[in-house]
C-alpha cells in the first residue's frame, strides 16, 4: 500500500510529531510518498526514504497534488491539519476518487475565523478523521452534530520514541527549571517568569532556562527585564533534539504553563511535555485542553489554572522543595507515556486504519 502525505510545509522544525510518524510507518513497512505545499523551516531526516514533491508556485495546488498523487500509484491520502492540507486532501478525493483522512490537532480547529461548515463538510466527507486528544473527539463530534452531520472521528494520541528517550535517573540541578517551546502567546512562558518572580521575592529564587524562538521573544525578554530576572531566566533560543533532551535531563522541574489565547489558539497534546515525562524530569502544566489527558494531576505531574502565576509558583514551590515526591510523579509519568504515548504502538494503530479503511 502507498499512502501520500499532504503537508502546507515540509520539514517543519515545530512539527517532530509528524516527522516521527512518517519515521515510524516506514520502519512498519509503509510506503510513503509527500507533497508540500513548500519547504519548511526544518531539516529531512536522514532516514526518510520517502520521495517529497513541492508544489510551489502552483496557481492550483489541489490540482498539483492531485497529478502528483495518481503518478505516484498512491491508494490513500492523509493530512495533518484541518486548514490547508485537509481542504486540499478534500479537492484531490473529489478529482481523483481516492479515500483520504486527516489529524486534527489544535490551532486548525479552535482558532477564531475559521471557517466551520467547511471543516464539517471535510469531517463528514473524510474515510476517517484522527484527532490527538479526546477533549478534540468531542469538539469534532458536537461541531457535525450542530450541523446535522456524521462522520468517523476516533481519538489517537501523538506517540514520542521511548527508545530515544530513555528515562533517565541521574544528578539534577535542583534549583533549575526549564520550558520548552515556540516562544508563542499559547504557551504561557510570561506566566512562568511571573511566577519566578514570586519564588524569588519570597526568598525562594529558581532559575529557569527556556527554549525555542518565536514571535514573543522580545515581549518576554522585556517582562524579564521588568522583573529584574536577568540573572535567573535565560531564552536560550532554538536548540536541536538532542540539545532539548539534555537540557531535560538537567532539570529539576520542566514546566509548560499552556494557555487558551483569545483567538481560542491552544495547545492539544504538547509533544514536548511527553518528551519530558518520557525522560523522567517532573512536570507542571496547566488544565487546558488535552494537558489533563497526559498528567495525573497530582500523581504524575501537576496542573495549575491556566493565567494563575500565583498557583504556578505554587507547583513549583512544592516540586523543588521535595524531592522524593517529584520522584515518585516523574517515576508515574515515565509509566503513564509507556502505556498510552508509546510511537510504535500508536503509529501502528494508524497504520492498521491505513489498510482496513479506518477505525472499527
Amino acid at each position: 500500500m502507498r499512502v501520500g502525505y499532504l503537508l502546507k510545509r515540509f520539514p517543519q522544525a515545530s512539527q517532530t510529531f509528524v516527522l516521527d510518524e512518517l519515521l515510524e510507518l516506514e520502519r512498519q513497512g509503509l510506503e510513503l510518498v509527500i507533497v508540500a505545499g513548500r519547504p519548511g523551516d526544518g531539516q529531512r531526516p536522514p532516514a526518510l526514504r520517502a520521495a517529497v514533491h513541492f508544489l510551489d508556485g502552483s496557481d492550483d495546488a489541489a490540482a498539483a497534488a492531485a497529478a502528483v498523487m495518481v503518478h505516484e500509484r498512491v491508494d490513500h491520502v492523509h493530512a495533518h491539519f484541518a486548514t490547508w492540507g485537509a481542504a486540499t486532501a478534500h479537492e484531490v478525493a473529489r478529482t481523483t476518487g481516492l479515500p483520504y483522512s486527516f489529524t486534527a490537532h489544535a490551532t486548525d480547529i479552535y482558532r477564531a475565523g475559521l471557517d466551520l461548515d467547511a471543516l464539517a463538510e471535510r469531517l463528514a466527507d473524510a474515510r476517517f478523521v484522527v484527532t490527538v486528544t479526546e477533549h478534540n473527539r468531542a469538539h469534532l463530534l458536537q461541531l457535525l452534530a450542530e450541523r446535522g452531520r456524521t462522520g468517523r472521528v476516533a481519538r489517537l494520541y501523538n506517540g514520542v520514541d521511548l527508545g530515544r528517550l530513555a528515562a533517565y535517573d541521574g544528578p539534577r540541578e535542583p534549583d533549575l527549571v526549564v520550558g520548552v517551546g515556540r516562544l508563542v502567546a499559547k504557551k504561557g512562558f510570561v506566566d512562568l517568569i511571573v511566577a519566578l518572580a514570586v519564588e524569588r521575592d519570597a526568598g525562594r529564587p529558581l532559575r529557569a532556562v527556556i527554549a525555542g524562538e518565536g514571535p514573543e521573544r522580545h515581549g518576554l525578554e522585556e517582562r524579564i527585564r521588568d522583573l529584574a530576572l536577568s540573572d535567573l531566566v535565560e531564552l536560550a533560543g532554538s536548540m536541536p533534539r538532542d540539545g532539548v533532551a539534555a537540557l531535560m535531563r538537567r532539570a529539576a522541574v520542566f514546566a509548560l504553563p499552556c494557555v487558551v489565547t483569545a483567538d481560542g489558539d491552544r495547545d492539544a497534546l504538547p509533544t514536548v511535555l511527553l518528551e519530558a515525562m518520557a525522560l523522567g524530569t517532573p512536570v507542571i502544566s496547566t488544565l487546558v485542553s488535552g494537558v489533563p489527558e497526559m498528567v495525573d494531576h497530582p500523581t504524575s505531574g501537576l496542573l495549575v489554572a491556566p493565567n494563575d502565576p500565583d498557583a504556578l509558583a505554587g507547583a513549583l514551590r512544592r516540586l523543588t522543595a521535595d524531592p522524593a515526591y517529584a520522584r515518585a510523579c516523574a517515576v508515574s509519568a515515565r509509566q503513564r507515556v509507556e502505556q498510552d504515548f508509546a510511537l510504535t504502538t500508536n503509529v501502528a494503530r494508524l497504520h492498521q486504519w491505513f489498510r482496513s479503511g479506518g477505525p472499527g
